[in-house]
Formats: C-alpha cells, sequence, structure tokens
C-alpha cells in the first residue's frame, strides 16, 4: 500500500480547455465510465486530474436537473424560485478514478474538495454565472460504496430520489442516493431569499452580516420620479459633441450601484446587459451603450454634494421618512476613485442618520484640521440634534467640538462632562 499510495499533497486539479485535455476525458470517460460519455447539452466543466504527471481521475459537471423534491425541500424552494435559480446549481454528472485512487484512503474525497474549492471561479469565468452549490447522484446499483466520498469531502446526503420519467409512457428509472454541496455558508439563504442576494450577482464578497448582502434589480424601478430630483443636479460637460443625454445616463448609473454594480467597469457592463427596452425606458437610445471610460469621465465630473442632496431629498420624499432621529454619526470619508494620489483625493464630512439608513448632510472638507473645522460648520447650520445620539470618533477629542455638540442639546454618546474630564486630563502633563 506504501509504495502505491498517492501524495495527497501533491494532487493537481485543472479544466480540460485544450482538445488534447477534452480527447483524453472522452477517451476515460467511455472506456471507464459504467455510463459512458454523456453528450453536452448546456453548460459543462470537466476536469483532469494528476499527481506526478499520471492522470487519476476525471470529472464532468455539467447543468443541474430542473427538478428534485429533495433539493427543493432542503434549500427551502418554491416552483419559481426553483425555475429562476436552478442555473446557480451544477450537476457532477460523471466521476472515475484510477485504481491507484481507490486504494489510497481519502484520495477520492480530497479530490472532490479540490475541485469544489475552485469550481466557482471556474464556472463564473466560463460562463459568467455564479455558482452556489453542487449536486450528484450515486448509483447504488451501479457502485461498490453508497458515495462514501461525497460525505467525506462534506456533501449532504439527503437520500434516495423518486426516479427519472423521461416520455411519458416510458419506464421510470430507479432510484439514486442524492448528494448536495453549499460552495458559501450562505448559498442556501440567497438561493432561498425573497429579495436577490449578492452572491447571485457575482460581483461583491459576502459577509454574512450585512444588509448590504441583498442588492435591487434596479432597472425595473420607477426612475422618471428620480429623474424629476436630479433635474437639479448640473450637467457638467460642455455641450458640444454630448452622445448621452444627462438624465438618462445619469438615472442608469445609480440603477447600476443600487444594483450592487459599484466600480466603473460593473456599470458598463450593466448597463450593456440590461435589454435594451429597459435602457429605452431610462431615456437612453435602446442601441446606445456608453463605454467604461464615458462611464469614469461623466460621474467623476458630477458635483458630489448636489447629486447627494438631490437624492437625500428623493429618498426623505418618496418613502416619507420622517426628519425625527435618534441616532447621528459624524464621519470623514475619502473618495477613492477620484485620484490616485491620496493627497489629492477628495473628502468629505457625512451626517448619518442611522435610524433611516441615509447621509442627511454631506460637505466637501480638507484632511487633517479640515475634518474639524467643517465639523463646526455643520453644528453651526440650522441641523436639529435635540434629543440625539451623536456619535463621533477622534471630533470626541476636540473641546470646541464638544461644546458646540452640547449646545445643540443631543444626547451624547459619553457624559459631557466625563469627555471634558478626559480632555483636561489629557491636557495636564504626566
Amino acid at each position: 500500500m506504501g509504495e502505491t499510495a498517492i501524495e495527497l499533497d501533491k494532487i493537481k486539479v485543472k479544466v480540460a480547455t485544450s482538445l488534447e485535455d477534452q480527447a483524453e476525458v472522452e477517451l476515460l470517460l467511455s472506456r471507464f465510465h459504467p455510463l459512458g460519455l454523456k453528450k453536452a447539452i448546456g453548460r459543462r466543466l470537466t476536469y483532469t486530474v494528476t499527481c506526478k504527471g499520471e492522470v487519476l481521475a476525471v470529472l464532468m459537471f455539467d447543468a443541474a436537473v430542473k427538478r428534485c423534491k429533495l433539493r427543493e425541500e432542503h434549500i427551502g424552494w418554491s416552483r419559481e424560485q426553483c425555475q429562476r435559480r436552478v442555473i446557480h446549481i451544477a450537476n457532477n454528472s460523471r466521476y472515475v478514478t484510477s485504481k491507484r485512487v481507490s486504494d489510497t484512503p481519502n484520495a477520492a474525497s480530497k479530490i472532490l474538495s479540490l475541485v469544489t474549492e475552485r469550481i466557482a471561479t471556474d464556472w463564473m469565468q466560463q460562463y459568467g454565472v455564479p455558482l452556489l452549490a453542487v449536486e450528484t447522484y450515486v448509483d447504488p446499483e451501479r457502485n461498490d460504496n453508497e458515495g462514501t466520498c461525497y460525505v467525506a469531502a462534506g456533501w449532504e446526503k439527503l437520500g434516495l430520489s423518486t426516479g427519472y420519467q423521461a416520455r411519458r409512457g416510458e419506464a421510470r428509472t430507479h432510484s439514486k442516493l442524492y448528494f448536495l454541496k453549499p460552495l458559501n455558508p450562505n448559498s442556501y439563504g440567497a438561493l432561498k431569499a425573497d429579495i436577490p442576494h449578492a452572491l447571485l450577482t457575482g460581483v461583491k464578497a459576502v459577509s454574512g452580516k450585512s444588509n448590504n448582502n441583498f442588492v435591487l434589480d434596479a432597472s425595473k424601478l420607477d426612475m422618471k420620479v428620480l429623474q424629476k430630483y436630479l433635474s437639479h443636479v448640473k450637467d457638467p460637460r460642455k455641450k458640444q459633441g454630448l452622445k448621452y443625454p444627462f438624465l438618462p445616463l445619469l438615472s442608469l448609473c445609480l440603477a447600476a450601484v443600487m444594483s450592487g454594480y459599484t466600480q466603473y467597469r460593473q456599470i458598463a457592463d450593466w448597463i450593456s446587459r440590461i435589454p435594451a427596452a429597459d435602457r429605452a425606458r431610462f431615456g437612453l437610445p435602446g442601441d446606445s451603450v456608453p463605454e467604461e471610460s464615458t462611464i469614469s469621465k461623466f460621474v467623476r465630473a458630477i458635483d458630489p454634494t448636489e447629486l447627494q442632496d438631490a437624492l437625500n431629498t428623493w429618498l426623505m420624499d418618496t418613502y416619507n421618512i420622517k426628519r425625527d432621529l435618534s441616532v447621528v454619526s459624524i464621519d470623514g470619508k475619502e473618495l477613492r476613485a477620484t485620484d490616485s494620489d491620496m493627497a489629492n483625493r477628495v473628502s468629505f464630512l457625512n451626517v448619518f442618520a442611522s435610524d433611516i439608513g441615509i447621509v442627511i448632510d454631506h460637505r466637501p472638507t480638507q484632511k487633517g484640521g479640515g475634518e474639524i473645522s467643517t465639523a463646526h460648520k455643520v453644528l453651526e447650520s440650522d441641523i436639529n440634534l435635540e434629543g440625539t445620539v451623536v456619535l463621533a470618533d477622534a471630533l470626541h477629542t476636540n473641546k470646541q467640538m464638544v461644546d458646540d455638540i452640547v449646545k445643540k442639546k443631543p444626547r451624547t454618546y459619553l457624559q459631557s462632562k466625563a469627555i471634558k474630564s478626559i480632555l483636561k486630563a489629557s491636557c495636564n502633563p504626566c
């Protein structure tokens, strides 16, 4: 056993992309798999597994079955959700290994683990569709075991399927053991969520805690009302040679961001992917698709204060939000995309209303002492903080800031007397 055992840490997995690799996969499956080579229907990825140049196994993944009672009950899917989201599951339809794999403990499960660690990335790269889970069926009549290697690799054994009937009148196939493996801790929650989840977009990482994991398809929202508020934002472009009208392009960019696509490349891709009829509904000709460079220049030229004010007013009016706030945070942020040189980046001081989740004041500021002076201007404005908890970080170390906050009659995060005592102590030499 020791002489023939495989060194598990030397196993390598790769997608069979070349004609030579594909030919080898087809040969091995046709010769050694009980069901032979399966004709490609829809999306498919095949993998070859080697160790020191020796082929150990081949695996094939293709589209998941359209309906499976065990799967739907386990995930919590409705029929409509299954129809829309089954594309986010792939089926391991073939897995054939060499005798050396069978003779080496844990080798088969190690191979499955290596493949499932990378298949979501490979699937996304190949088809642009996020993959959240993988499934497989193990036929007990054709296998010496009951899918032990799948269980060892973290796949869930959900029971026996009801069989498959290809056409009405034909005999139903016999039952098989069904296995399912989520590729992310949040996979099942995303697959059954009523609101589209960020995992289904494939555009950003998921924390597992934040509401930002849920995104909207803003292309379906009524943007005519928003465009009325955006009309107060000035078009910074010169009038000559304008290809795209201002309000349609701006509202499309905002819709992309609201849908979870925040980078210039992602915004351009989102606009190009939505149906032409949706672009036309925003007011952009259906065949007009702006490039990434156009999006970047356009967005960076817009006055951020004007845009923030328009969005704030739209949110407050649309959702009938009252300005009766209990918690307000004052914090400075820099816009990283405004300049590659950190010293030249545009910075803002935001007043964030935690109760309603929006910025209620947004002012340009300078780094260093500029943030504190801008905060003084905010407190000197007509902003009403009476009965409000005010949260601030470094600003607490400024005596004048504490005095300004107290004058607004808020409920401070720390007692104002305690803050002043700390400030006084910090000013005295040890």
